[in-house]
């Protein structure tokens, strides 16, 4: 790394280095004074090491972003290249970034954002008028200079760095909070840089940028999920500004401003028109810079994160079926002590249509821009991409849901596939990319889903009862059900010899959020044939499917996102989520009997030995801890994976686990020691998803990322089969360990017979 080789005195070409500015993912930058003048400068370092052959289009880069000449962007002074590692010479801004001057979860107050929308704004249509796009854009990337201007920077070294063999998809998952749709699905255009200024912007205004999570998750609500509205977070933010923000955040580009500096003009008439009318707060005094007086700062409504005995909400009786066509009526608060435990029939609803065939998804797809015109300076990729009139009309004939939900295959694949992965890293070449995007996008409806090369394995069962992808499947201990959940807000359970539907349910949140979708499934494990079904929006209900009654559930937000997990004896649930807490619930009173906060990000798997003894849950802190859930007592911190764990599964004899990250990698490992036996890699380097351990432990299934599930040898790792299923979020064995249910992007649950 460039920070273990450099110091202040090192000397760069002509310029010697001062002393640390700042560092993150891509660089790092110093303070400098060129040693003939005697000037100051900023000297960017960037974490990678180019090639001979790279050296020559990292120099072409360099020269057309020093001609980009305007008083909103950073100038570009100078470039070289040391030992391989290039580096950049731009005017120093003494102010620094306005990442620094606003820290996250400040809001900024609305005449400063004002200002910074206008300057960044004016520096990205100067941008577009050249034809070039930022890519990049997020207050990192964002300076103040002498007089409080804004100062736009990194025009073009988010494309170097992508187009780098060497570039870590780490690096790369620390922007997709700004990411747009199109971008993540390797199309960027003009409007992609407005929609991730109007993130920034979002963010200034609330204090959160609007989707939280792994890379997974925020690409996931980038493309199918609407951002939370803002007035409910910011008080006395008129509408008209929201309409604004929420216009340049529209899934479809073609929906949004038609220039950036269209949204700057009309967030600024918005403002204006706000504060004129004491709409919002303010001194009515012209912007002063960061020192802004905090009495102008917004206040923030935050939801209650902790329910308290006093007040959870245990359950409900309800008449109506579990999936109506209107939103259910929220039932009414009946704190009782700890809990009101009331028993309501939950009637099932009618089978729906069943598809036994595997069949292609039916969608509009989203059109390849033609390879950009040659004649201007930078490299296509960086173009503007220019689409044919036909396609063009295409993409304006497409809707916003279908456009993301129903089959973006870049934008999909980014999620799950190793060629979006590729898109998105830099790992294979352009050449490459634009063959398997082609072949996924412009394929008739009914070709195959698979990659090309590969052969698509038939199904014994397709369950096609959704409206958009499958996030999570769980196969019912007794093996006669199975319950799946989708992005179209509903969970279902239904047969799991003949795919008929028993009941169909959603969150009780009034209401209707936009996030309200399953985020987690966990069936009890012993006796009883308890499901219990955790959303987004953090409530939990618990489902009694013999009875068909919904029994004790927690109908009150625990913390968003919360994951659930039984313990084998059915008398505790364990529940983490976006708060970085495990809670473990006494069942079904829902008293809190242990809170575990020693993780310090978000907690993204759970699950209890099947012993029972122990507690295993993993965060986006890269760490699983396993410990005892009524005491808290840690027993073991595994810290081998690099990145967000994306699940967690035991062996049956409670000796071992296996756990998938989002380093692409699955290990498998002892629970005494913490020794790895042995570490699955991602064929490609692909973002393998969920890996479980079969019930008799002889096999460990994962998805490996290339549209395939790996079964393995448990003991050592072999890989005895391989399943093209497509690409999939979440996988289940049966009972017997002889079938896999997988939840896909294709909205449906198929279940893979025969495997053992």
């Amino acid at each position: 790394m460039a920070e273990q080789q450099l110091g202040a005195g090192h000397q760069l070409g002509h310029y010697q280095l001062v002393r640390l500015l700042g560092q993150g993912g891509f660089a790092e930058v110093y303070l400098a004074e060129h040693i003939h003048l005697n000037t100051s400068v900023a000297v960017k370092v960037l974490h990678t090491r180019l090639a001979d052959n790279d050296i020559q289009e990292f120099r072409h880069e360099a020269q057309i972003v020093a001609r980009l000449l305007h008083p909103n962007i950073v100038r570009v002074l100078d470039f070289g290249v040391e030992n391989g590692v290039p580096y950049l010479v731009m005017d120093h801004a003494p102010n620094g970034t306005l990442r620094h001057a606003h820290p996250r979860g400040r809001p900024v107050p609305l005449p400063a954002v004002v200002h910074f929308t206008k300057h960044v704004a004016e520096a990205l249509q100067y941008a577009h008028d050249q034809r070039l796009i930022h890519r990049d854009i997020k207050p990192e990337n964002m300076l103040l200079g002498h007089n409080q201007e804004v100062l736009l920077s990194d025009f073009g070294i988010a494309l170097a760095l992508q187009s780098s063999h060497l570039q870590s998809t780490q690096n790369i998952a620390g922007t997709i909070a700004y990411m747009a749709p199109e971008q993540i699905a390797a199309h960027p255009v003009p409007a992609s840089d407005q929609y991730s200024l109007a993130v920034v912007v979002y963010e200034w205004l609330c204090g959160s940028r609007p989707f939280q999570g792994s890379y997974t998750e925020i690409a996931v609500k980038h493309s199918v999920t609407p951002p939370p509205p803002l007035c409910q977070q910011v008080s006395g933010l008129a509408r008209e500004v929201e309409q604004v923000v929420m216009t340049a955040l529209e899934k479809d580009p073609q929906h949004r401003f038609a220039t950036v500096r269209a949204f700057a003009l009309a967030f600024e008439q918005a403002a204006s028109q706000s504060m004129s009318q004491q709409r919002f707060p303010t001194t009515g005094k012209p912007w002063s810079g960061p020192a802004w007086s905090q009495q102008n700062t917004p206040t923030i409504v935050k939801p209650q994160s902790e329910p308290t005995p006093s007040t959870a909400v245990l359950g409900a009786p309800s008449s109506a079926p579990l999936y109506p066509s209107t939103p259910p009526v929220t039932p009414p608060i009946m704190p009782v002590g700890y809990a009101s435990i009331l028993g309501g029939h939950l009637p099932y609803t009618a089978t729906p249509q069943l598809d036994n065939t595997p069949q292609p998804p039916q969608f509009t797809p989203y059109s390849v821009p033609q390879q950009a015109s040659t004649s201007y300076p930078m490299q296509q990729q960086t173009l503007w991409p220019v689409a044919s009139p036909a396609a063009q009309q295409k993409q304006r004939s497409t809707s916003r849901r279908v456009f993301i939900a129903g089959g973006v295959a870049g934008g999909v694949l980014a999620i799950g596939g190793l060629a979006a992965w590729s898109f998105l890293s830099g790992a294979l070449s352009h050449s490459t990319r634009t063959t398997l995007l082609s072949s996924f996008v412009n394929r008739s409806p009914g070709t195959t889903n698979s990659f090309p090369g590969a052969t698509q394995d038939t199904p014994s069962l397709t369950y096609a009862n959704y409206k958009a992808l499958v996030w999570v499947v769980r196969w019912s201990p007794d093996g006669t059900l199975i319950a799946s959940g989708s992005m179209d807000s509903t969970a279902q359970v239904w047969t799991a010899d003949k795919g008929v539907n028993r009941l169909s349910i959603r969150s009780t949140v009034q209401p209707a959020q936009s996030d309200d979708y399953p985020w987690s499934l966990a069936w009890s494990p012993g006796k009883n044939q308890w499901l219990a079904v955790s959303f987004v929006d953090g409530t939990i209900q618990v489902l009694d499917m013999k009875a068909g009654q919904r029994v004790a559930s927690l109908l009150q937000t625990v913390s968003p996102a919360v994951l659930v997990a039984w313990a084998p004896n059915e008398q505790y649930i364990a529940a983490g989520g976006s708060d970085d807490i495990v809670r473990v619930y006494r069942y079904p009173e829902w008293e809190v009997v242990m809170t575990y906060q020693e993780h310090t990000d978000f907690i993204k798997a759970l699950a209890w030995s099947p012993d029972g003894k122990y507690l295993a849950s993993g965060s986006s802190d890269t760490q699983v801890r396993v410990w005892e859930p009524l005491s808290g007592q840690t027993q073991l911190i595994y810290k081998e994976h690099s990145s967000d764990i994306a699940s967690i599964s035991w062996s049956p004899d409670s000796t071992m686990i296996v756990s998938s990250a989002h380093d692409q990698t699955a290990k498998v490992w002892d629970l005494t020691t913490g020794h790895t036996h042995y570490t699955y890699n991602a064929a490609g380097g692909a973002p393998i998803g969920e890996a479980s351990w079969s019930h008799k432990g002889h096999l460990i299934a994962i998805y490996n990322g290339n549209a395939q599930v790996d079964i393995l040898n448990a003991q050592t790792g072999n890989k005895q089969r391989t399943i093209s299923t497509g690409v999939v979020y979440s996988l289940s064995w049966s009972p017997d360990d002889t079938q896999l249910v997988t939840g896909s992007y294709y909205n449906k649950a198929q279940i893979w017979s025969g495997i053992s």
